[in-house]
């Protein structure tokens, strides 16, 4: 499978972030930091609410499918018939 390159013809991703980041040169060093702060802060957030969420709803549909039965093993196995030819 051949891609092709980026339409500003530059293949490294460090470059692209380069050129990035020199768009962001008018903003003071301290509040850059305070941002990288702050995201990094939100980040750990809604990935702790996403890890909760999940166990809870797991543990939900654990207790769901017990109170249903449907863990419990058959009553009595299916017999098979076989005919005869």
């Amino acid at each position: 499978m051949n891609f092709s390159p980026p339409p500003n013809g530059q293949n490294d991703d460090l470059a692209s972030f380069r050129s990035q980041e020199k768009d962001f040169s008018d903003i003071p060093y301290e509040r850059r930091i305070a941002a990288q702060n702050q995201a990094r802060k939100w980040f750990l957030i809604l990935m702790g609410s996403g890890l909760m969420i999940g166990i809870v709803v797991a543990f939900g549909l654990v207790q769901i499918i017990q109170k249903l039965g449907l863990t419990d093993r058959p009553q009595r196995p299916v017999p098979i018939e076989q005919t005869e030819k």
